[in-house]
């Protein structure tokens, strides 16, 4: 145990001195005192503004002979064409009586081209101008991107954290899950492998999660589906029951109450079969012929996460962000004994001690689950965003590396009191794959007794993220 976290701290610490601090680009940057921004992600408005500024563009040719030029007449700019992936964000007065877009932002998430006060009215009309600014009516959501004053805090906004329900991207397929984001509807798709975010990753989960999100919120179904992607170890598979459906779901608040810090909550039960008879010494297994695979199973009956994320003020040579996730966690485990028909009973124990000629029991000796509340951390780590170190520019075996708007490392270490620790290293080779490795640690003496869950694991891990 020493040597794993010994481990996990020499591998952050050798990510610290690798890097170097860079400068940050300063860009145009607005006022958040004085105007609003918000993002327009309805595809038919992101159409309408594309649409518009085509047209404009043909409008304003000198090859159009529509346009009849007088002498001393100000050429109006040809606009850049936006593209169907391009951030839109639109910028209000906040002050302004009138229904009228200050400025129309539209770019990569870096850079960004700008339509100023003075040529909006030529692109848009009036309707369109009030369409958007009725920004309750479709799909969008708050921007400070036109707020910030350097590129590095652009990146940064856009990159998307392990908690959010919303990805930056609307493919995200890995090891772990699936992602589908429709480009018209306001909702997404998403089949995950496992949920380290709680403790359990992988075939630990008990089951696979399948179910429909929106931009706050996600809700689906579990159902028993053993997947489990380059584990290099025992997970104890058959102490832990994947037989049964279940539900789950899943809130963010992103900024609560205006302090920048995001709320996460999540929470999941499954449905089995109720029991009163118990086992509760091994000579029942005998008489009921029990299968000795059978004799000593579990259920996850609940797990229930709640938590809040903030980024720490603190600056560190070579990483972009820090931030804190503190929390409190529960889980609730149903230990059963399972015949060969299929039948469920409560058992009370998990062994016998031969020294002390007595079982190994639950509690007071009469409770068939276990219940218990931890507390819960996670710190996520990542370096400068499309920065590669000069040293490793040196070696031509590693030109393949490509990044600009994703960090070379992502460094998490997440621990749960009497469950886990789980601590995960993740390379960006470019701006769509990644490569990890999550190590897992089991707590001594956990909140579940009975050797349920692998004392050690290690998880290879690979994730590719596109736009579509």
């Amino acid at each position: 145990m020493k040597i794993k976290s010994l481990l996990s701290c020499k591998i952050i610490l050798v990510l610290l001195l690798v890097f170097s601090e860079s400068s940050a680009q300063q860009v145009k940057s607005l006022d958040k005192r004085k105007f609003i921004a918000w993002t327009v992600d309805h595809m038919p408005y992101h159409i309408l503004v594309e649409d518009a500024i085509v047209d404009y563009n043909t409008l304003n040719t000198l090859e159009n002979p529509r346009i009849k030029k007088k002498k001393g007449d100000k050429k109006l700019p040809i606009l850049k064409e936006m593209r169907a992936d391009d951030l839109l964000i639109i910028v209000q007065q906040k002050k302004s009586t009138k229904n009228e877009i200050h400025e129309i932002w539209y770019g990569n998430g870096l850079n960004f081209d700008i339509i100023p006060r003075e040529i909006v009215d030529w692109v848009l009309s009036q309707d369109i101008q009030e369409a958007l600014i009725e920004k309750d009516q479709y799909l969008n959501s708050p921007s400070d991107v036109v707020f910030f004053e350097s590129e590095n805090q652009r990146l940064l906004a856009s990159y998307s954290s392990r908690f959010s329900l919303w990805k930056q991207h609307n493919f995200l397929l890995s090891t772990e899950e699936l992602y589908l984001r429709s480009n018209l509807l306001q909702y997404s798709a998403n089949f995950a492998f496992g949920n380290t975010l709680v403790g359990l990753p992988g075939t630990l989960f008990g089951s696979t999660s399948m179910g429909v999100g929106t931009r706050n919120s996600e809700i689906g179904i579990r159902f028993p589906a053993k997947i489990n992607l380059l584990s290099l170890g025992d997970l104890k598979g058959d102490k832990l029951l994947r037989e049964y459906l279940g539900l789950y779901s899943k809130v963010t608040i992103d900024n609560m109450f205006s302090t920048g810090a995001s709320f996460h909550a999540q929470m999941g039960f499954s449905f089995f079969p109720r029991s009163s008879t118990i086992a509760s010494d091994t000579t029942f297994f005998s008489r009921n012929n029990i299968d000795p695979k059978d004799r000593y199973v579990n259920i996850i009956d609940m797990y229930a996460l709640f938590a809040a994320t903030f980024e720490a003020p603190v600056k560190i040579p070579a990483i972009s962000r820090v931030t804190f996730t503190p929390g409190l966690h529960y889980m609730k485990v149903a230990h059963r004994t399972k015949d060969k028909d299929n039948k469920l009973y409560n058992r009370t124990f998990y062994g016998y001690d031969y020294e002390t000629n007595s079982y190994n029991r639950y509690g007071d000796g009469d409770k068939s689950s276990t219940k218990e509340f931890g507390l819960y951390g996670r710190v996520d780590l990542m370096t400068e965003i499309g920065v590669v170190p000069k040293f490793l520019q040196q070696y031509e075996f590693l030109d393949f590396i490509n990044i600009n708007k994703v960090p070379l490392f992502e460094v998490s270490l997440q621990h749960i009191t009497k469950l886990n620790t789980i601590t995960s290293v993740a390379a960006n080779i470019n701006d769509n794959v990644s490569f990890s490795m999550t190590i897992y640690s089991g707590a001594e003496n956990g909140t579940v007794e009975g050797g349920w869950l692998p004392d050690k694991n290690l998880w290879l891990g690979v994730r590719y993220r596109s736009d579509f």
